[in-house]
C-alpha cells in the first residue's frame, strides 16, 4: 500500500484546521461526515497541491475509497474530540496555534528562498578552493556564546593560557559544553558553512579567532584530522558543496529579512521573567 494513503491527511491538528474551512459553493464533494465535507480542492491542498495527487498511485475505485475512508476515520475522531471539548482545552489550543504558526513559517520561508539557485560554475569555483576539506574529517572543540564582547573576552583568556575545556564548561551555551566543547568528528556538511570554513582552515593544536554564525559567536580549537575513507568522488563533492552553498545563501536571505522585519517592529523581551519561571 502506498504510504501516501496512510499519511496524506497528516496528524489530527491539520484535520482540525481543514475541517473548519467552509467548502466552496458548489465545490465537488468527495466524502462527508454529517455536515463536514471533503472537497477536491481541500484534498489537493492537504496533500501539498494537485501535483502530488499522482503520488497517491490510485488505479482503482477501491484504492480511491481507501484514501477517502482515511479522511472519514480521522474526521470521526476529530468530531468526537470536539464534542468532548478538547478543542477548548488550553494545552490543545496552544498546540493548534503552534502548528498553524509553524505551517505559516514554513510556507513563508519556502516562498522567500525558493528562487535561490547557484550556477554550476559557482559551485565548481568553490570546490576548486575548498576541495581538500571535503576529503578529510576534523575533531574540534568549540565555545559558543551569544555575545561578541563575551567571546572576545574568553579568547583573550585562552590566549593567556587558561584551559579551553574549563572555559567551555563555564561559558558555552552549546550542549557540548559538558564535554569541554568536544564536537567529535565532523565532515563538510555537518555544521554551518562559516563554522566549517574556519574550523577546516585550522591545523591540529591551533585555535581560531571569534567566528560569527547564525548560532552566535564561536571560538574553535582543532584537536586532530584524518582522511575520509572511502574517498568521495568529484561528483559527490560538487553535489555536497552545492547543497552547502545553497543552504548558506538561503540562510543569508532569511537573516536579511529578519533584520528588516525586526527593524520595522517594536520588539521587547523579558529574560528575567523567564528565568523566574524556570526557577533560576
Amino acid at each position: 500500500m502506498n504510504d501516501w494513503r496512510h499519511t496524506m491527511l497528516r496528524p489530527a491538528w491539520i484535520i482540525l484546521a481543514a475541517s473548519a474551512l467552509a467548502s466552496p459553493l458548489h465545490a465537488e464533494v468527495l466524502a462527508s461526515v454529517d455536515d463536514s465535507a471533503l472537497t477536491w480542492e481541500q484534498l489537493a491542498a492537504m496533500i501539498g497541491g494537485e501535483g502530488n495527487v499522482a503520488a497517491l498511485g490510485l488505479t482503482s475505485t477501491a484504492e480511491a475509497e481507501d484514501v477517502l475512508m482515511s479522511w472519514v476515520r480521522e474526521q470521526l475522531i476529530v468530531m468526537a474530540a470536539q464534542e468532548a471539548g478538547l478543542d477548548s482545552d488550553p494545552v490543545v489550543a496552544a498546540q493548534i496555534d503552534q502548528a498553524v504558526r509553524q505551517i505559516l513559517l514554513d510556507a513563508y520561508l519556502s516562498r522567500m528562498t525558493g528562487d535561490i539557485t547557484l550556477s554550476r560554475m559557482q559551485v565548481e569555483n568553490y570546490v576548486a578552493t575548498w576541495k581538500p576539506t571535503y576529503l578529510m574529517e576534523i575533531h574540534p572543540r568549540h565555545i559558543l556564546v551569544p555575545r561578541a564582547d563575551l567571546a572576545q573576552s574568553i579568547l583573550s583568556r585562552l590566549q593567556s593560557g587558561e584551559s579551553f575545556e574549563t572555559l567551555a564548561q563555564t561559558y558555552s551555551i552549546c550542549p557540548s559544553s559538558a564535554d569541554g566543547g568536544d564536537l567529535g568528528w565532523l565532515r563538510r556538511g555537518d555544521a554551518v558553512m562559516e563554522f566549517e570554513e574556519a574550523a577546516f582552515a585550522l591545523t591540529p593544536g591551533s585555535m581560531s579567532g571569534v567566528v560569527h554564525t547564525s548560532m552566535g559567536y564561536h571560538i574553535i580549537k582543532l584537536l586532530e584530522t584524518r582522511q575520509i575513507s572511502p574517498v568521495p568522488t568529484d561528483s559527490e563533492i560538487v553535489q555536497l558543496a552545492g547543497m552547502e552553498l545553497t543552504s548558506a545563501a538561503q540562510e543569508r536571505a532569511i537573516l536579511g529579512v529578519l533584520d528588516s522585519l525586526q527593524a520595522a517592529h517594536v520588539v521587547t523581551t523579558y529574560p528575567e521573567r523567564l528565568l523566574e519561571h524556570a526557577g533560576n
